[in-house]
């Protein structure tokens, strides 16, 4: 019989985890897998792997749980940059890992991870918690019962030790020399043995804190143990006559804190003497605090492109596909619960749905209240907007189902309406506060379908113009044409289901289908009967409830003239 140990041995024993995953759904989920096994804990989570690598100095965990595809920096990079050299052990948890033959599986391993698990693709996995449990836990379980692996699979680079001081080379003369001196670029310059020759004051200053003796340090020294990139980029410039253009990196600190740096490598030869090799560093870190701060206030494309003086936040007109979702009777909850509650509540919330959005292309563009407006076409088109707009609100449904079984408290539902078109897209506001947001007819539209979903009985509505933009197929019909005040031509509206009810539901959509034609053509009375009988063998389907009646309605008092658009009560 196995016997557990008592609490104060179970509480010290825990084994320490650090979950890594630029997705806030995953990040939570796994966090709640992995402290299902009374002997791990979760004691922290990392959103990319700069933050990663500091948490692991700073909280020494035993595990890592790393994803491989993440902004600002990858998995394979960081678990580059990691190195083994600290004890942890690193278990991939990726969609990159499709099979025991995937290139990203291979090279993690030859990287030092101790294993590999393939997560559900997609931004949103809600049956992680069923398929991928126990897998995690127990390759967890199994890692860390295993003693502490050699080091075996690192990529070696060539950095050598340090040595004994060697002549200057490479000397610049006079004038160079009080140039290389007094600019704000930094500059390096080692030898063939990868000996520091020059680090003028821009270097030292950009790099405090590092080793930066000229005729002493090394590219060893200098690079570090988590900087091994650095290093090996230095090695092929030295070995191999390669260039590196100029890039943004981040070098990691002695102290473990990061220096953001444009850095640029060149070769450099004198005639009789070995080559070396000379990098040029820039200083971005007021670049990334101000790209931070415009990104606590608006999306990170539009922040970048704002930084980068990208002349469309000017305002140009461009085809975007305009989302609006909003969270229903949230006047009457908020009343219940109470102001702290009611912010809790929509943090979690938003936080949710903004991991769902930016994970298919979109940017938030406000929130309003309790409603979000997002777009996805702009600033970055990826040619298939409409589809990634569409999958962005068939995944906030399932987003919302999960949070809503995942936490206590009242469970959420929002309705979420779409329209595409040609909109004018940039910096509006005044002088002193400005926001980058469309204006036109496509952002109005959405606004007004997002709000008869609750009247339809819909999760999804969009207009004809979103549907024909669709490149994918997906499980949709047409519900209604309706003419909305300000518009000229009336709006085809049609139902996005969450989910694709198969060949099972062919006769309730057939009888729908049928009972939506005869309506549009104005024959009220023939669209009745198959509008029942789809609602009979759905009961759930509000929208054949809400033609029928419709249809009872009209039928009753006549027609009149039917122009084939049903007119929406005026706002």
């Amino acid at each position: 019989m196995t016997m557990r140990a008592n609490p104060v041995t179970y509480a010290a024993a825990r084994k320490r985890v650090l979950v890594v995953d630029d997705s806030f759904i995953m990040r939570s989920l796994v966090k709640e897998i992995v402290e299902s096994d009374p002997d791990l804990e979760v004691v922290g989570t990392a959103e990319n792997g700069l933050v990663a690598l500091k948490k692991v100095r700073q909280l020494k965990p035993d595990a890592v749980l790393l994803d491989l595809q993440m902004p600002v920096m990858s998995g394979l990079e960081t678990l580059r940059r990691l190195g083994l050299r600290s004890p942890c052990k690193v278990i991939i948890l990726s969609t990159l890992i499709e099979n025991v033959d995937s290139g990203e599986r291979v090279e993690a391993l030859r990287l030092g991870a101790v294993a590999t698990i393939a997560k559900p693709s997609g931004a949103l996995s809600l049956d992680l918690k069923q398929r991928r449990a126990s897998q995690i836990v127990e390759v967890l379980r199994k890692a860390l019962d295993l003693p502490i692996v050699a080091d075996a699979m690192l990529i070696e680079g060539r950095l050598q030790p340090e040595h004994a001081p060697a002549p200057a080379l490479f000397s610049a003369g006079a004038i160079g020399d009080q140039l290389i001196e007094g600019i704000e670029t930094g500059v390096l310059v080692f030898d063939a043995e990868g000996l520091l020759l020059r680090a003028n004051p821009a270097a030292r200053r950009i790099l405090i804190g590092f080793d930066l003796i000229p005729n002493h340090s090394t590219v060893a020294s200098v690079c570090g143990e988590f900087n091994h990139a650095l290093g090996q980029e230095l090695w092929d410039a030295i070995g191999g006559n390669r260039a590196f253009a100029a890039a943004d990196l981040d070098i990691a600190k002695p102290d473990g804190d990061w220096v953001p740096v444009r850095r640029t490598i060149r070769p450099i030869e004198v005639p009789g003497e070995p080559r070396g090799a000379l990098v040029l560093l820039e200083d971005i870190a007021e670049k990334q605090r101000m790209r931070s701060l415009l990104e606590k206030t608006m999306p990170a494309d539009v922040a970048t492109a704002m930084i980068d003086s990208e002349p469309a936040l000017g305002g140009t007109m461009r085809e975007v596909t305009v989302m609006f979702a909003d969270i229903r009777g949230f006047t009457t909850l908020a009343e219940a619960l109470g102001a702290s509650k009611v912010v809790d509540l929509l943090n979690r919330y938003f936080s949710y749905m903004a991991d769902v959005i930016g994970a298919q292309g979109g940017i938030i563009d406000k929130f309003i209240g309790d409603a979000i407006m997002a777009l996805f076409g702009v600033p970055t088109s990826y040619g298939d907007d409409a589809d990634r707009a569409v999958a962005a609100a068939q995944h906030m449904q399932r987003a919302l189902t999960l949070m809503n079984e995942n936490h206590k408290g009242p469970s959420l539902r929002i309705g979420v309406g779409l329209g595409s078109g040609p909109t004018i897209a940039g910096q509006i506001g005044a002088p002193d506060r400005m926001n980058y947001t469309v204006i036109g007819d496509p952002a109005n539209l959405a606004s007004r379908i997002e709000s008869l979903t609750k009247a339809y009985g819909a999760h999804i509505l969009i207009c004809e113009e979103t549907f024909r933009r669709l490149t994918r197929p997906v499980a949709a019909r047409k519900v209604d044409v309706v003419a909305i005040e300000g518009r000229e031509a009336p709006t085809v509206l049609y139902e996005v289901l969450v989910e694709d009810p198969g060949a099972a539901a062919a006769e309730w959509l057939g009888e729908f289908d049928a009972g939506v034609n005869a309506y549009l053509a104005g024959d009220f009375l023939a669209a009745q009967a198959p509008l029942e009988r789809a609602h009979k063998i759905n009961p759930n389907d509000m929208m054949a409830e809400v033609l029928g009646q419709r249809c009872r309605r009209v039928g009753q008092r006549g027609a009149g003239a039917w122009s084939g658009a049903w007119k929406l009560p005026q706002t």
